[in-house]
């Protein structure tokens, strides 16, 4: 038997997933996602046309197709505005007044705690539609590692009403900061508004790396 790397049949299969989850769509509103994670990249999303990284095709595309099969039917996907910020749980299932659900795909372990960032987003969505309760159903694709096999948990999260204010002000002097940046046609400056993480595979970290080269202080120009 010969084997011969087929990088042509890869291209077509990321292509099609590029196109099936439309992911060089720009948006053209505040979504809550949007302050929540990197504001550089969600500002220069927004503002610029560029190919998604193979690697975000492929995290994208794995997250929410395996959330699509694992989405109850009867669930409904409302979207919510308030403050000048459009937020959309991942479903609803109706029991009694609903059931605001959201689902995650991590290769994490299951001993691990939450990420901030779902937290966060969590909350903030808590707050927008006058909730207090929310549920969390987690695949962990390697489970906990001994050995890797997939594990589906499912949570429900309980907040307080002083800790979902609190979050939403965090997230409105983020917003501060993002609104400004649309208003003046330049991004926010790199790595100051996000986790490092967020860096690692980023279509915009070369741009991104150019931009902090200019000193602090000296405008940088607009984007079209």
């Amino acid at each position: 038997m010969k084997v011969i790397d087929n990088p042509e049949l890869s291209r077509l299969m990321l292509d099609h997933l590029t196109g099936l989850y439309n992911l060089k769509k720009q948006r053209d509103e505040v979504h809550l996602s949007t302050l929540i994670y990197c504001l550089t990249r969600s500002f220069l999303d927004m503002k610029q046309d560029v190919e998604p990284t193979d690697m975000e095709v492929m995290l994208f595309a794995l997250g929410i197709g395996l959330q699509n099969e694992f989405t109850p039917a009867n669930t409904t996907l409302p979207v919510i505005r308030k403050d000048g910020v459009v937020f959309s749980p991942d479903f609803v299932i109706k029991v009694g007044e609903g059931q605001y659900c959201e689902m995650k795909t991590t290769r994490m372990s299951t001993a691990r705690d939450f990420p901030e960032s779902w937290i966060e987003y969590i909350k903030g969505g808590c707050f927008m539609q006058g909730i207090k309760e929310y549920d969390l159903s987690v695949l962990y694709m390697m489970g906990n590692y001994k050995p890797p096999f997939p594990q589906l948990n499912s949570f429900r999260l309980e907040f307080d009403e002083a800790e979902l204010e609190a979050n939403w002000k965090y997230l409105m002097c983020r917003k501060e900061v993002f609104d400004e940046a649309l208003k003046n046609n330049r991004p926010p400056r790199p790595k100051e508004h996000c986790s490092d993480w967020e860096c690692k595979n980023c279509r915009f970290k070369a741009q991104c790396d150019a931009m902090l080269m200019i000193p602090e202080g000296i405008e940088i120009g607009g984007q079209k």
